[in-house]
């Protein structure tokens, strides 16, 4: 059975923190289901052999994922538990993997900055 940390589980009774604490958890997932090569979402829930709708639920922040599920996915996704859990300890993007750090920033830009950003992007692709 895994243990959170104290602080951890302060921020699980806190119900403003709650949701700071889930979308984060969530977004680490989403930047380790993208550095494991899985487009989407539900990619990773079929090769996980996970309903598609309980994975997606983890990874938009709407359902927060239990240690066990974790300990799966930091399997799959090649990170280590604690940094999917908590962010504790080098993540996938900290060790020169920059493809999901562009894919998140991408995803966060207005859809004109997202046209612009891809224009820039085929240039460059060009040269």
């Amino acid at each position: 059975m895994h243990y959170a940390f104290s602080t951890c589980k302060r921020l699980l009774h806190n119900e403003a923190n709650y949701r700071d604490y889930m979308s984060d958890s969530a977004e680490r997932l989403r930047i380790a289901r993208l550095r494991a090569g899985y487009d989407t979402g539900k990619e990773a829930a079929i090769a996980l052999g996970f309903p598609v709708s309980t994975y997606l639920s983890h990874e938009n922040g709407s359902r927060g994922y239990p240690a066990s599920k974790a300990q799966i996915y930091a399997r799959r996704f090649k990170v280590r538990e604690q940094w999917l859990l908590y962010g504790v300890g080098e993540g996938p993007g900290e060790t020169g993997d920059n493809k999901a750090e562009v894919v998140n920033i991408f995803d966060h830009l207005p859809p004109i900055k997202q046209a612009e950003a891809l224009g820039y992007l085929r240039g460059l692709a060009e040269k």
